[in-house]
């Protein structure tokens, strides 16, 4: 999918599309990024203006590295319920895989559903050969998606550009896909 000249592709898993933003997804996207609870490890809630720099960067991100995150769509409801994908901005640890999704659709498996996809198109598509998630010590639940894709925790309490967070390493390509306990065949298609 083309947005203004860069190749997005998407990826379709059972429940979810993962694809391009749109101008159209900026209001879920702004009331996820006001909720506190959301933001907790965040930053804390953001305003419309901060929210839509937050969504244009990671559209430029697509841009400037060929990959990003992706509007992590809910079939269901054709709702943005947040982003999830590739990120490795200026001074970052390592290539991670990043994901934040809505209060609505936490608890629901569309966080794992959304990174396992994520992480596949980076090895398989992208030639990654590692990928972490930065994750602050404090969130459980994003703590807990890491775990159910096999990823364990390799540094903690490291400081990241304003803030302090800790480093899960994913399982390397061979282990990740070869399958095993964290990957679930044909659980997603990608359209490029």
């Amino acid at each position: 999918m083309s947005h203004g000249g860069i190749d997005i592709p998407v990826i379709e898993t059972g429940r979810l599309i993962l694809r391009g933003f749109t101008e159209r997804d900026f209001p879920a996207y702004a009331a996820m990024r006001a909720d506190a609870e959301v933001m907790t490890f965040l930053g804390g809630p953001q305003d419309p203006h901060t929210a839509w720099r937050g969504m244009a960067a990671m559209v430029g991100h697509w841009a400037l590295r060929g990959y990003g995150f992706f509007c992590v769509e809910e079939k269901a409801s054709g709702t943005c319920i947040g982003h999830c994908g590739p990120w490795y901005p200026h001074d970052w640890p390592d290539y991670e895989i990043g994901y934040t999704l809505a209060r609505s659709a936490q608890g629901k498996g569309y966080a794992t559903e959304a990174a396992r996809a994520a992480l596949r198109f980076a090895y398989e598509d992208l030639g990654w050969t590692t990928a972490i998630s930065v994750i602050d010590p404090h969130n459980h639940a994003s703590q807990n998606v890491a775990r159910k894709l096999g990823a364990t925790k390799e540094r903690q309490d490291v400081p990241i550009w304003d803030f302090i967070a800790d480093i899960w390493r994913h399982p390397s390509p061979d282990q990740f896909l070869a399958g095993g306990d964290h990957h679930q065949p044909n659980d997603e298609h990608c359209q490029q």
